[in-house]
């Protein structure tokens, strides 16, 4: 019986440990933009690959490991409410601004923005507690 329960926590800690990282909370949440109109286009992938590089200093290896990863665990989850919680807890405002310009700049990636895509930055956006005004900042500093 004891076992049981040491099983049951084991498991759950490892879950916990899987999203504790930020980078893959922020890539997973710009996969959800890439793919809310349906498809992921490779521009929208390069986008995102850049931005690891870039924005979150890792090798090109690593990079692709962390897409590999996010791609993954998105397709395996249905609430994106655990990596909104540890981007929240965990970012600043300015750095929750530019997870949205980045996911402005995915969106753009293919020269359009699907009303899908432009619809789950808004929600994305609310939920990491921004104003509307900055939302529409970060759209207009990326055309």
């Amino acid at each position: 019986m004891f076992n049981l329960f040491k099983k049951i926590f084991k498991k759950k800690s490892q879950e916990e440990e899987k999203i504790s990282d930020i980078n893959l909370a922020c890539a997973i949440i710009l996969l959800e933009v890439s793919y809310s109109d349906f498809e992921i286009k490779d521009t929208e992938v390069e986008k995102m690959l850049k931005f690891f590089e870039t924005d979150l200093n890792l090798s090109k290896e690593k990079s692709l490991w962390l897409h590999k990863e996010a791609q993954k665990l998105h397709r395996d989850t249905n609430c994106l409410r655990k990596y909104i919680k540890l981007i929240n807890d965990t970012y600043d405002k300015e750095e929750k601004i530019n997870l949205i310009n980045i996911a402005w700049k995915i969106a753009r990636a293919d020269n359009e923005i699907d009303k899908y895509e432009e619809h789950r930055i808004r929600k994305i956006s609310e939920l990491l507690y921004l104003n509307h005004s900055e939302f529409i900042k970060e759209k207009i500093n990326t055309g």
